[in-house]
This record gives structure tokens, C-alpha cells and sequence, in this order.
């Protein structure tokens, strides 16, 4: 936006509102290109690098406003169209709690897109009253801070504080709520994940404490990358989360067998390397440690 502007007034010598409107609108469009926090990088920062480029190449070709707002929403509506094409290409049959969040994430993601797409229009009917430019100037200004805020604080500006505080500590640890079961599904990701649910459930690899996902990968015959992202895709967790369900599962079987088992001799049968890792996967997983899921077990068996 600076360098916008400095190049504006060392070409005409002044400011005018309008060209600071429009050098605002095009700065406002970096923010609104931002990613979400469910969604990778690469496709806001190509769409970014996009609008810069554009913006400097009309500024240096003398491009009147309505060329950049039609340009920019142009690119701003089809990041939109890629971001929920991208999004819902395939909706994994297990629904999960946070696939809400992040809908809801979208939905406003879409509405602060459509605010920014009407300032365009604004941009094209009112900047030639001088008067309108300097209201439509302080307008965006307001929506061009309320953006950063959005972005520094990853609040969404249309919930309030406590209740967005609220939904976030209940995302925390709300997929691993959910049973790691077979995809019904003929994908090929749902196909491969049907598989590693079989491996870990038949041949139960991840009570060898060395277990990775390389070996886990020559299980299924397939790489590490497209199987890691079957794995996150179509149960809500990593590989090592994965393993840590499993084990953790494996680790309440014994322990209803026999409630007197030590905890240290209970997380070495099943693979962890320390008493204090099995502990916490078991509190993530189960909301309660191995001891007093023991115990429970024991005050119900008098």
C-alpha cells in the first residue's frame, strides 16, 4: 500500500482520495486472500503473488479504477470458487465435529469476501464525488483494520469473544472423540485407509515400539505422503495419533483382563516408549489416566 502510494504521488505530485481508495482496495485484497486455518498455504500465496503482480502492472500501464476492481474481483471470486471446490471435492463420510467449525470458518470466510467485493463496486460509482471518496476512504479503512484484527487474532467478527473462546477449547482433542472405523467408500484414499484400519486391527504393528509410518507405507504398498494424507483426511488425526488410538485401545483390553497390571508393564506391551507418553495418550484419548481408568474398573468389579 506504501509503495502504491509513493508511486502515485511521485507520478502526479499529489493524493487525491479516490487514488488512495483504490490503493487501499488492492491492499485489502492480500488480507482477504488469506488461508484459513484448515486450509494449506499454497493456494492463498499464488493468489496473492497474482494480485500483486496485477495491481503494479495497471498502476505502471495507467489503468483506470474500474480495470483493477473488475480485475480484482475477478480473481478474488475465483480463489472463492477454488477454495470450495478444494474444500468439499471430497467430504469424508465420517463426520466430525470440527468439519462444523470449519464450515462455519467458510461461511464467514465467504461473507467478509462478498463485503470486500461490494467496496469494489463502491470503488467504481463513488470515487468521482470527492466527497463520497473521502467516506468511502475512511470505510475502508475500518474494513481494511478490522481484517488485520481478523487475521492477528484469528477471531472471526461475527461471534463474540466468549463464545468463540468456547467453541476453540471444545475443538481441542473433539476428533479423537470420535472410533477410528472402515470408510464406505470407493475412493481410492477410502480404499487405502480401509486397509490400514485392517493392518492395525489384525495385525496389530504398533505394538512394536519402532513402528513408523515408512513401515506402514510398505505395508500398504503405497508412499508415505498420500498415505499420510489418507490417514489425516479420513480419521481426523497423524499417523502418530493413529498409533496412539490403537494402543491406547489395546491398553484398556489388558487392563480389563487384569486391573492390577502395573501402568509401566501395560505401556510397554503396547509399544510406548515411557510411562509418561502412554499417560498422556491415554488422558487425550479417554479423558482419564490409565490409574483411574483401573480403578474404576476395580470399584466396579466389588
Amino acid at each position: 500500500m506504501p509503495l502504491l502510494s509513493l508511486y502515485d504521488f511521485l507520478s502526479a505530485g499529489a493524493l487525491a482520495p479516490a487514488v488512495l481508495c483504490l490503493n487501499l482496495w488492492c491492499s485489502l485484497q492480500i488480507l482477504i486472500l488469506y488461508p484459513l486455518p484448515h486450509e494449506p498455504v499454497h493456494p492463498s500465496v499464488t493468489a496473492t503473488l497474482v494480485s500483486i503482480s496485477m495491481c503494479v502492472l495497471f498502476k505502471l500501464l495507467g489503468f483506470p479504477p474500474w480495470a483493477f476492481v473488475i480485475g480484482g474481483t475477478t480473481l478474488a471470486f475465483s480463489f472463492s470458487l477454488h477454495r470450495g471446490v478444494c474444500r468439499f471435492a471430497d467430504v469424508p463420510p465420517l463426520f466430525m465435529v470440527s468439519t462444523v467449525w470449519a464450515g462455519v470458518l467458510d461461511y464467514l470466510s465467504l461473507l467478509h469476501m462478498t463485503f470486500f467485493i461490494v467496496t469494489g463496486v463502491w470503488l467504481c460509482v463513488l470515487v468521482s464525488w470527492r466527497a463520497m471518496a473521502w467516506s468511502l476512504l475512511f470505510t475502508l479503512a475500518v474494513f481494511f483494520g478490522m481484517q488485520y484484527y481478523r487475521i492477528y487474532t484469528r477471531r472471526t467478527l461475527f461471534l463474540g469473544r466468549r463464545k468463540e473462546a468456547l467453541i476453540r477449547q471444545g475443538q481441542k482433542g473433539s476428533g479423537y472423540k470420535l472410533p477410528i472405523q472402515y470408510v464406505d467408500s470407493d475412493s481410492r484414499s477410502a480404499v487405502l485407509f480401509n486397509d490400514v484400519v485392517k493392518i492395525m486391527e489384525v495385525k496389530k504393528p504398533y505394538l512394536q515400539e519402532d513402528f513408523n509410518l515408512d513401515d506402514l507405507s510398505r505395508m500398504t504398498r503405497t508412499n508415505r505422503l498420500y498415505l499420510s494424507k489418507a490417514i489425516n483426511f479420513h480419521s481426523g488425526r497423524n499417523f502418530n495419533q493413529l498409533v496412539n488410538y490403537y494402543r491406547v485401545k489395546y491398553a484398556m483390553e489388558l487392563i480389563k483382563k487384569d486391573s492390577g497390571l502395573k501402568m509401566g508393564e501395560v505401556a510397554v506391551m503396547c509399544g510406548f516408549h515411557t510411562t509418561v507418553s502412554f499417560n498422556m495418550a491415554f488422558k487425550l484419548n479417554e479423558h482419564t489416566t490409565p490409574s483411574e481408568y483401573a480403578r474404576s474398573l476395580r470399584t466396579i468389579s466389588r
